[in-house]
C-alpha cells in the first residue's frame, strides 16, 4: 500500500475527487489454444446473456477492484471454464471506443496453451456452454469447426476475433524463441518427431527434420533444459524413436 511521502500529500489525497475523470472498465479475455489431431483448436464459451446473447466469444470477464488483472484473468478462466492451475501469458490490449455495446470497455488479452489431455472444459458462471472449435483457414478467413456448429469469423461476439487473430501471430513469431511448444505435450516425455509436429502446426508450415533436430540439440539438449529418458517410443512413428523429457524449472 502506498503510504504519502508528507502531511501535504497525505491531504490531497485525502480530498481527491475520484469521480472528476469518467472511467473506463476493464476486462480479461484470455486465448485458450490446445493441438489435437495436429489441428490447432480454441476454446470458446457461448454467452448465455446479452449483449451477444447465444453467440460464442473467448473466456473473460470484468477485473474486480481488489484484484489484479493477472488474478481476473485466472478467476474468470475457471468461472467460465473450471480449468484452473493453467500459466496466462498477457500479450496486447484492446481499447477500441465501440468494442462493448454496453459501456466503455477495455480489454487485458491473455494466452494460455494446454495439452488435449485436458480438454474436459466445463460451462460454468454466465456461460451457456463450452467447446473447444478446430481453427481452418479458409477463403473467406478463419472457420471454427465444433462437434456440432462451424463458425465464421462473424459469428464470435465483440471484437474476440482481432483479439484471436493476434494471438495466433503472437503465438506463431514467439515459438521459436519461448518454451511455448512443451505446454502443448501430452506426455511428459516426448520425441523430436511429437515436439517437430507441434511447430509444424503452429506455423502452418512442414520444418526441415535435419535442421529441427540441430536446432533441438543446440537449443534443449546442450542447455540441459532437455535429457534423454533412455527409452524408445513408436508413437507417431513407424519405428521406435529416442523420447526426451524436459526438466522443470
Amino acid at each position: 500500500m502506498y503510504v504519502p511521502k508528507s502531511k501535504e500529500e497525505a491531504e490531497f489525497l485525502a480530498a481527491y475527487d475520484s469521480g472528476k475523470y469518467e472511467k473506463p472498465s476493464v476486462t480479461a479475455d484470455i486465448v485458450v489454444l490446445t493441438i489435437k489431431k495436429n489441428a490447432l483448436h480454441v476454446l470458446l464459451v457461448r454467452r448465455g446473456g446479452f449483449p451477444y446473447k447465444g453467440c460464442w466469444a473467448i473466456p473473460g470477464g470484468f477485473v474486480g477492484m481488489q484484484e489484479s488483472v493477472d488474478d481476473a484473468a485466472a478467476r474468470e478462466l475457471w468461472e467460465e471454464t473450471g480449468l484452473s492451475d493453467i500459466p496466462v501469458h498477457q500479450f496486447g490490449t484492446f481499447g477500441e471506443v465501440d468494442r462493448d455495446p454496453r459501456m466503455r470497455v477495455i480489454s487485458v488479452a491473455y494466452m494460455a496453451f494446454l495439452p488435449a489431455e485436458r480438454l474436459e472444459a466445463k460451462a460454468g458462471d454466465d456461460a451457456a456452454e463450452v467447446q473447444f472449435f478446430e481453427i481452418r483457414d479458409t477463403e473467406d478467413g478463419l472457420a471454427f469447426i465444433g462437434p456440432r456448429n462451424v463458425l465464421k469469423e462473424t459469428d464470435l461476439a465483440f471484437d474476440h476475433i482481432d483479439i484471436l487473430k493476434r494471438a495466433l501471430r503472437m503465438l506463431k513469431n514467439r515459438i521459436d524463441y519461448t518454451d511455448d511448444a512443451f505446454a502443448f505435450l501430452d506426455d511428459q516425455d516426448f520425441t523430436i518427431y511429437e515436439l517437430q509436429r507441434i511447430f509444424e502446426t503452429v506455423k502452418g508450415r512442414p520444418e526441415n527434420l535435419t535442421n529441427f533436430r540441430r536446432i533441438f540439440a543446440n537449443k534443449y539438449l546442450k542447455t540441459g533444459l532437455v535429457v534423454e529418458t533412455g527409452e524408445k517410443s513408436t508413437r507417431g512413428s513407424r519405428k521406435p524413436a529416442a523420447t526426451y523429457r524436459r526438466l522443470r524449472n
